[in-house]
């Protein structure tokens, strides 16, 4: 456990434990760091070997780009901070970095990373970090206690699920052990990707960001054999690029039912070869979406998951222009190959070390392709009762947490509040990041995650207001008994 010793006058602090260290966590604690000026106990729980990285922000590759701009990236409330950083610790020759430029990942982690440095260090801030996992979180009185894998319990006022992202489905769990080593699913262990023959022929499924970022990092290692990615729908992210401006009537009056939305945004964006003006629509859409999301009933909801989600995700979460255009180029020379397809069943040819596909399209009949090595790129599993995190696990057994009712994360409610299993809101219970996108749905970048850990640090500084006050009541009450006893 590695801490930081507050001065000698810190008070009986608010004692916070937030269980994960990734990019949410910093900016959860920069909000704090922000926002209060009373004494908080912060304590993290986190394997990695370094805080604020995660598993986005890890990756050393050049290729993985963020996927906004340099100018949206800041955890705090300084726009250009994530900027100045850059030009000051990652000078680029000639031009160096502007407000629009998408920068390498490991560049963010590393900018997390200082930032978490500096927030450690906060004059009304303790902290503490365990190297570990959280196995469970149970009520204890009028707080919490934290079970991690290794270490003693940890007591807390407040609790902060701020896991991320859950590894994506297993496939091929029912093939033998030798067919197996030939499945990645997981899509960053980084050791087993170096380990595939340049020449192998690459069998992706999923076709999304974790698809373009493994196609990607392959490509920037001049892969020579072929690479086919497929999903049900064969859809590719979209490229950032120029944005017109959006009529005024989308801003003042957004229709309310989905339907009605999906006529607006095609009338808007007909006849845009270029795509200015449906990148404008959507940058609108984005800061909408938490209150339309919110609006909709659990049925609309569900018919945007069923038969939209798929063209939200690629024309909302976009991928750098570099890296789009890399990608089109290895389509145009037939190395990458992008099709529409369902994964029916998976076969082992033992004899040719190798994996035999086979794809059902609604319109057509199967289609067999074989490759030496499949890597799972289908995107996180968002079940919580089928995820592998021990911790999301028990407090959904112990009706601490229940899942939301679309399986995307946890429920809870408008402030993150996470809800428990009998319908009540845990006031000192939040989840953070993608673990709420039930309740608000686009909650995987950080602008949006910025914003949400602004609002549950708001609710943490009121609840260390109150208990403050609580305390010093206390403290008047027995000083009066004392002066009463003289």
């Amino acid at each position: 456990m590695a801490s930081y010793t507050p001065p000698s006058n810190f008070g009986h602090p608010t004692r916070i434990v937030i269980c994960g260290g990734g990019a949410s966590a910093v900016l959860l604690l920069s909000a704090l760091r922000e926002r209060t000026q009373r004494p908080i106990a912060v304590t993290i729980i986190e394997p990695r070997g370094q805080l604020g990285a995660g598993v986005a922000y890890s990756t050393p590759c050049p290729a993985h780009l963020l996927n906004t701009r340099a100018c949206n990236m800041s955890v705090n409330d300084d726009p250009k901070d994530f900027l100045s950083w850059l030009r000051s610790e990652r000078r680029r020759r000639g031009f160096n970095w502007g407000a629009n430029d998408f920068a390498p990942r490991q560049y963010f982690g590393e900018y997390l990373q200082a930032r978490m440095k500096s927030i450690r260090t906060a004059s009304n801030m303790q902290f503490s970090w365990v190297r570990s996992t959280a196995d469970s979180v149970l009520p204890r009185g009028h707080g919490w206690e934290v079970i991690p894998a290794q270490g003693e319990p940890i007591g807390a006022d407040i609790v902060v699920l701020a896991t991320g992202n859950e590894s994506p489905r297993p496939i091929g769990a029912d093939l033998a052990p030798s067919a197996q080593h030939l499945i990645l699913n997981d899509p960053w262990d980084a050791d087993r990707k170096a380990a595939i023959a340049r020449s192998a022929a690459i069998l992706v499924v999923g076709t999304s960001l974790t698809a373009v970022d493994v196609v990607a990092e392959f490509l920037e290692r001049r892969h020579s054999g072929p690479i086919i990615a497929f999903s049900r729908r064969g859809l590719v992210p979209r490229s950032h690029g120029a944005s017109a401006a959006v009529a005024e009537s989308l801003r003042r009056a957004l229709p309310s039912s989905l339907s009605a939305i999906l006529k607006r945004v095609r009338e808007l964006t007909r006849d845009d070869p270029r795509g200015d003006r449906w990148r404008g629509v959507f940058t609108e859409l984005r800061s909408m979406a938490p209150a339309v999301w919110a609006a909709w009933n659990l049925e609309e909801q569900q018919r945007f998951l069923r038969h939209v989600r798929p063209f939200w995700d690629v024309h909302r979460h976009r991928v750098a222009p570099s890296v789009h255009g890399r990608l089109m180029r290895a389509i145009e020379r037939g190395q990458l190959t992008v099709l529409k397809g369902r994964l029916e069943s998976l076969e082992h040819d033992a004899l040719r070390a190798s994996l035999r596909a086979t794809l059902r399209h609604a319109r057509g009949g199967p289609r067999i392709f074989e490759g030496n090595v499949l890597i799972n790129c289908t995107g996180p599993q968002t079940h919580a009762l089928k995820v592998a995190n021990p911790l999301l696990q028990s407090v959904v057994a112990d009706g601490i947490a229940r899942p939301d009712a679309l399986h995307l994360g946890l429920a809870t409610d408008a402030r993150s509040r996470v809800i428990a299993g009998d319908g009540s809101v845990r006031r000192t219970l939040f989840a953070l990041g993608t673990l709420a996108r039930g309740s608000q749905w686009e909650l995987t970048a950080v602008p949006e995650i910025r914003e949400q850990a602004r609002l549950v640090a708001r609710e943490i500084d009121l609840h260390t207001a109150a208990a403050g006050a609580d305390r010093g009541a206390a403290r008047d009450f027995e000083d009066s008994r004392v002066s009463f006893a003289v």
